[in-house]
């Protein structure tokens, strides 16, 4: 319903990694992406180097990169927080010299005049199908989205947004491994770190459930430990905002899946929803 990755062993010995995109990716963008990747790369970060421009496949089309073996790690565990947070600093850091990218904005940061909502990342999500129950939280994103359009925004720097310890490979407790490229989007600082702080111990694969509004305070506080200085007024309230948008588009897809797929919902059933209702007092 997103995407499809497989590993592969060459010929010649390598082993590398083979997204397979759906229909409504870019490729033009996703070679944009690649750009960023290669840049990190060369800067010392664990980013995977594309060994391939983005090409057609079948309805879609497909990206190759080396592979990074990693391991696991608790996003829950202090040191583990810190160093996600601190990682997530020097990749905004690293993509400033590179100027202007044409990644695109991410999805919290939808204009004003556009639907509230995204087309969903899964296909299996259904948001008009299922907003019977969700006005609130419709409310809640559109109030986070306000906030997000009549709050300065400081200059643009290049971040990704699904940046989780799900995406992530480590050794130890340190990122080692940068996974999902494709969710690279371009947006201020301050939504970038609140996107990241409202997600960044998420691993559905290994049980490990989103933030707490504690923890997601203390994700806040290690980037700005990283970053030097923190945050104005106005990026404090821009990194708010975009923790409530980011946890109602999750709370708006753990929805549909309550009424659609009920199989899928109870595995996460502690997990968007409770948080939005904590953090807002819905």
């Amino acid at each position: 319903g997103v995407g499809v990755v497989v590993g592969l062993r060459l010929v010649d010995g390598r082993s590398v990694v083979v997204k397979a995109h759906r229909w409504n990716a870019s490729i033009a963008r996703l070679g944009e992406v690649q750009r960023v990747q290669s840049h990190l790369a060369d800067q010392g970060l664990p980013a995977p180097r594309p060994l391939d421009r983005p090409r057609p496949l079948g309805r879609g089309c497909a990206t190759v990169e080396e592979q990074i073996d990693a391991d696991d790690a608790d996003g829950h565990r202090t040191e583990v927080r810190q160093s996600v947070a601190s990682t997530l600093h020097r990749f905004v850091d690293a993509s400033r010299s590179l100027g202007e990218v044409g990644v695109g904005s991410p999805a919290v940061i939808t204009a004003p005049d556009e639907p509230l909502w995204p087309e969903p990342h899964d296909v299996r999500f259904d948001f008009d199908a299922t907003s019977e129950g969700a006005e609130w939280i419709d409310a809640v994103a559109q109030e986070a989205r306000t906030t997000l359009h009549t709050v300065d925004a400081e200059d643009r720097v290049v971040g990704h947004f699904d940046w989780r310890t799900e995406n992530l490979g480590f050794a130890g407790h340190e990122v080692s491994a940068i996974y999902d490229w494709d969710s690279v989007a371009s947006a201020d600082e301050a939504v970038v770190v609140g996107s990241a702080a409202a997600q960044f111990c998420a691993n559905w694969r290994r049980g490990h459930p989103v933030p707490s509004p504690e923890e997601i305070r203390r994700f806040v506080d290690d980037y700005q430990r990283a970053r030097g200085r923190g945050f104005t007024e106005d990026e404090a309230r821009r990194v708010d905002a975009a923790t409530t948008a980011l946890v109602a588009y999750g709370a708006r897809c753990q929805h549909s899946d309550r009424r659609l797929r009920p199989d899928l919902a109870a595995v996460h059933d502690h997990g968007w929803i409770d948080l939005l209702r904590a953090l807002t007092g819905a």
